[in-house]
């Protein structure tokens, strides 16, 4: 279901394909994911950084 099939007073079945508030919307949601998978990426490369960084710092075990 369209969000905007209920509050729209203009809606018709596929109308949602030529609606520039509709592709508003979906150009904003894009960003929002887009913002969202840039900022797990670059928080993502950080904590596995830190991780090889703690583990190098870790003492080896011998090998016998």
């Amino acid at each position: 279901m369209l969000p905007c099939q209920t509050g729209c007073a203009g809606y018709q079945d596929g109308c949602h394909k030529h609606c520039p508030v509709w592709g508003s919307l979906q150009a904003r949601q894009k960003s929002q994911r887009e913002a969202k998978k840039e900022y797990l990426r670059y928080h993502s490369a950080r904590c596995a950084q830190t991780l090889r960084q703690l583990r190098a710092m870790q003492p080896h075990r011998l090998g016998w």
